[in-house]
């Protein structure tokens, strides 16, 4: 073969394993972008609905703490919102969640354990409540009744936490952003 032919075959190869190799890292940071909105928008969803549930049942555990309630009347929907945050906690369980995510989502499934162990223990005073001695274990009842709500409350405020820490760019990918790695 001539020089002058082997040159701008040499160039040629040369810049196509560039545009290569930049496609390849360009397709890998395209995916990997895919899988963190993919992750968050499934944190997103999963943190409004736990929220949702644990709304409504604050509102109706701090009635029945101030007397406005009777606590027979919440106990159905205390087993109801339980059974709601056993379904959610699952979907947790199955995110699969990037590195830089991956604390905020032990954190997420911590909390919604803590909302569940609120529950339960709200679910009690109200059973003591309308239990055949309610009168002599007043104090029992009132102080589960309370201690739940306050712990419902911190959950609640964790968890909020936890999904806005997801939603917000992490520090490692900000940090990372021209290797890739997510």
């Amino acid at each position: 073969m001539e020089p002058g032919i082997i040159l701008p075959i040499a160039l040629f190869a040369i810049v196509a394993g560039a545009v290569g190799l930049f496609l390849q890292r360009a397709t890998g940071a395209l995916r990997a972008t895919r899988r963190v909105e993919q992750f968050q928008q499934d944190a997103a969803a999963i943190g409004a609905r736990v929220d949702g549930l644990l709304g409504p049942a604050l509102a109706r555990v701090d009635a029945v703490r101030r007397h406005e309630l009777d606590p027979g009347e919440i106990i159905d929907e205390l087993d109801a919102v339980i059974q709601g945050l056993d379904d959610e906690l699952a979907r947790v369980e199955e995110l699969v969640a990037p590195p830089a995510y991956a604390e905020s989502r032990r954190g997420m499934l911590s909390e919604i354990r803590h909302a569940q162990r609120a529950l339960a223990m709200v679910q009690h005073g109200c059973d003591v409540a309308v239990g055949p001695r309610a009168r002599s274990r007043s104090t029992e009842w009132q102080i589960s009744i309370k201690r739940g709500y306050l712990n419902l409350l911190h959950a609640r405020e964790a968890l909020a936490r936890h999904v806005h820490e997801m939603l917000a760019p992490a520090e490692a990918v900000a940090r990372n952003w021209r290797t890739f790695r997510v």
